[in-house]
């Protein structure tokens, strides 16, 4: 029997060496009378022209329900709620549709339709009909488009890493944030330039990852052919074998659970309680919001740039839980900050915890992932990531009101220190294995 992808065939015994060619021959792309441009450049780039625009999302929405409207932190809570809602649904269904259709044709329509409810949200602000449901609407838009968008890209990543896995993580994170900052710095300036034409621009970035994500349809060679080698069979049962993988690995598991509370707690606290937080002891105003935004992530760039430049840390698993305790020790800081540049500068430092815990959670999973199951593995990872936000944006929402925004930020702290210690008690203990999976018992 031969199996056909494209123009390449090959015994079914020789799939794995066939993939493996694939693989290397489409790690550059060449166009003709041009020079070869690798296809980690326009991954990079299509990466780039996403996050940039959530930027500006990331800074305009707060600045939106607690600053324009002059809501209370539950209800920025509740729109926080709404956008990463649609992860908990979809996100493994994402994974699935991720891993058998082409992630670059994702990518291409997910630019395309990101367009739409940034320019819906700005036609509501020109007819003067600004709400709370209309933000919330948007929130529930954007975050489906996200759960879908991800996985395709995750699922990318180790065909365009080559060898160098936990440098190509590291260098994707540090250019997430950094375009992130792009979009902070553009959303800082809503008060000037007034939140319709931030929307605008948002609309315009999305659709220039077009161009770039249709650069990256060579690399769908590759998935083809792992495609073909894998038994098809319904989208449930295919949801349910990535689910598999992660509960037969002893390590995964444990690994994914603390991926979980860090997304519960800390996200929570960044997507709610830093923007309140600054509105309420230091009268932040948009320009405030971003610069808060803007110091978590520069803390992160700038430890991700040194762990690029020092090649990874030797020990991910233990770096990971120790940088979340550090974490919760900056939040302590925060909270106890008398000034707005002591409040910023304590950010900055929870910023490079920040750079270790994500990179090493990200770097473990994608060692672990198969190929066939990769995407889905990783929506796993990400449903984890993204699935304690909702969650922890409406308890801190709350607790804002009845603590106070401070108080709450102590709370966080030492819950997730709480956690880190059960976490490695369980491991000391040996309730939990860092073998790697055995593909040939699932």
């Amino acid at each position: 029997m031969r199996l056909y992808v494209d123009e390449l065939y090959v015994d079914e015994f020789d799939v794995d060496e066939a993939l493996i060619r694939v693989d290397e021959n489409v790690k550059t792309m060449s166009v003709p009378g041009q020079a070869s441009v690798s296809s980690q450049t326009w991954y990079l780039l299509c990466l780039v022209s996403f996050v940039a625009p959530i930027g500006i999302q990331t800074v305009l929405l707060p600045w939106l329900v607690v600053v324009e409207m002059q809501a209370s932190g539950a209800a920025l809570g509740l729109v926080q709620f709404c956008l990463q809602l649609p992860a908990i649904f979809l996100i493994l269904v994402g994974g699935l549709l991720a891993d058998r259709v082409d992630r670059a044709k994702i990518l291409i329509v997910s630019h395309g339709v990101g367009a739409i409810p940034p320019l819906a949200l700005a036609f509501g602000i020109f007819l003067d009909a600004l709400s709370l449901p209309l933000i919330m609407a948007y929130a529930i838009a954007m975050g489906t488009l996200t759960a879908f968008a991800q996985p395709a890209r995750d699922g990318m990543l180790n065909q365009i890493a080559q060898e160098q896995l936990q440098r190509a993580v590291t260098i994707t994170m540090g250019l997430t944030f950094g375009g992130q900052v792009v979009g902070f710095l553009l959303g800082g300036t809503a008060e000037s330039l007034g939140p319709s034409v931030l929307l605008i621009a948002q609309a315009l970035g999305m659709l220039l990852g077009i161009g770039f994500a249709v650069k990256l349809l060579p690399l769908g060679v590759a998935q083809r052919a792992a495609i073909a080698h894998q038994s098809q069979t319904g989208s449930g049962l295919a949801i349910l074998e990535g689910l598999k993988w992660v509960v037969a690995s002893s390590s995964m598991l444990p690994i994914l659970l603390l991926v979980f509370m860090m997304s519960l707690l800390y996200g929570g606290a960044y997507m709610v309680l830093v923007p309140v937080v600054a509105r309420d002891a230091y009268g932040a105003g948009a320009a405030e919001i971003a610069q808060c935004f803007v110091a978590f992530v520069g803390g992160t760039i700038l430890v991700t740039y040194l762990l690029v430049q020092i090649g990874g840390l030797a020990n991910p698993l233990r770096a990971f839980p120790l940088a979340l305790v550090g974490g919760g020790g900056c939040l302590i800081l925060a909270s106890m900050a008398t000034e707005f540049e002591y409040f910023l500068a304590s950010l900055v430092l929870w910023g490079m915890c920040g750079a270790v815990a994500m990179s090493m959670s990200r770097t473990l999973l994608q060692q672990a992932a198969p190929e066939a199951y990769r995407s889905r593995v990783l929506a796993i990872f990400s449903l984890a990531n993204l699935g304690g936000m909702p969650i922890g944006g409406l308890l801190l929402g709350y607790s804002s009101l009845v603590f106070g925004g401070q108080a709450s930020l102590w709370a966080v702290a030492l819950a997730m220190t709480l956690v880190v210690v059960i976490f490695q008690s369980t491991r000391t203990l040996g309730l939990w294995s860092q073998e790697p999976i055995n593909e040939s018992t699932l």
